[in-house]
């Protein structure tokens, strides 16, 4: 079992790690997907995806291709000691109501009645939980952000 550790990453992945050091310790991705603003040039990203390990990870031009954000889809990732993939939403929202994380908003994703997708968002500390027909399908986290600086806060100045 790995833990998922907000603001920080999970196990020797850190928030804020070069690609070539990330490379070093999971290998080469399964796929890279490369998303560009057309608006805005400089805000590139690039998506990794690990699929045996169920785990994605992205990192941004504009954060100098420093890792920023982690997603897993695999009951093989705890949160706080708990295994929350595959549980039902309500499961969850106790859970994560009981740990104090801050506001959650919750949006409806899908308009298809047979296959809905929401996303649970608690912005106080940069995670998002994605769930599919009300059940936990993906986790995603990311360092946690300065209101007032308005930049991302590396686990290595806290």
């Amino acid at each position: 079992m790995k833990n998922i550790e907000l603001g920080k990453g999970v196990d020797n992945l850190q928030f804020g790690m070069s690609r070539e050091k990330f490379k070093e310790i999971m290998g080469e991705p399964d796929e890279v997907e490369v998303m560009e603003n057309e608006d805005l040039p400089e805000d590139t990203s690039e998506a990794w995806h690990y699929d045996e390990v169920e785990l994605s990870a992205s990192f941004d031009k504009m954060e100098d291709w420093r890792l920023t954000s982690l997603a897993v889809s695999s009951d093989k990732f705890t949160f706080e000691g708990i295994d929350l993939i595959g549980l039902s939403q309500q499961e969850v929202m106790d859970q994560i109501e009981m740990m104090d994380l801050g506001d959650i908003s919750i949006e409806e994703l899908s308009d298809d009645e047979d296959n809905s997708q929401q996303i649970a968002t608690l912005l106080d500390v940069s995670l998002n939980l994605w769930f599919d027909n009300g059940i936990l399908s993906e986790i995603q986290w990311g360092p946690y952000w300065d209101e007032e600086e308005e930049e991302l806060i590396w686990p290595d100045e806290e």
